[in-house]
């Protein structure tokens, strides 16, 4: 246990979105009864958390909640809908619920870790400091670390090159 907690708070420690990004990917797995997160729970959790930031990069913002819908929960059905806020408040009710307790999540995966690591290092390249990755950094990184999604994400309407653009930053090539 005390290994899955200091991974968790390495990863907390990177700050910014990922402190709310990580427990509701968590939720996330959870919901999939998955024992560790994995990169769609992190897409999920970008959707439910932080659409605003990513939605320019989509031909359309529902195609990224059409994917959302469609992954699947433990018992093999899909959601029909699904209501970000509520999400969100379902969270913070349950921080309050448990004021002063320890609530676990699945452990990240390794290839979480990585992508948030790596994150946080093309934000620090592009800023020129230590900052937290935003959404976009954390959406390009999965891409980068998981083909497979990233084809899938692209397929439903994700546009790459755009994201790609947005997280090299203003002057600078698209070689990531």
């Amino acid at each position: 246990m005390d290994t899955r907690i200091n991974e968790m708070m390495r990863l907390l420690e990177v700050g910014g979105i990922v402190s709310l990004l990580l427990p509701i990917s968590g939720l996330s797995a959870e919901l999939r009864s998955s024992e560790t997160i994995e990169p769609i729970d992190l897409v999920k959790a970008i959707y439910i958390v932080d659409l605003e930031h990513v939605a320019m990069y989509w031909n359309d913002w529902r195609n990224f909640e059409k994917f959302v819908l469609c992954i699947p929960l433990t018992d093999g059905k899909v959601h029909s809908y699904l209501n970000r806020m509520e999400q969100y408040l379902a969270w913070q009710l349950a921080l309050r619920e448990n004021a002063g307790q320890l609530m676990t999540y699945p452990n990240p995966s390794q290839i979480v870790r990585q992508i948030v690591f790596d994150a946080e290092q093309i934000a620090g390249e592009r800023e020129r400091k230590k900052i937290p990755p935003s959404s976009c950094d954390l959406m390009f990184s999965v891409c980068k670390h998981d083909r497979s999604l990233s084809e899938t994400l692209q397929h439903a309407g994700l546009q790459f090159e755009l994201l790609q653009k947005e997280v090299a930053g203003p002057g600078a090539g698209a070689s990531r």
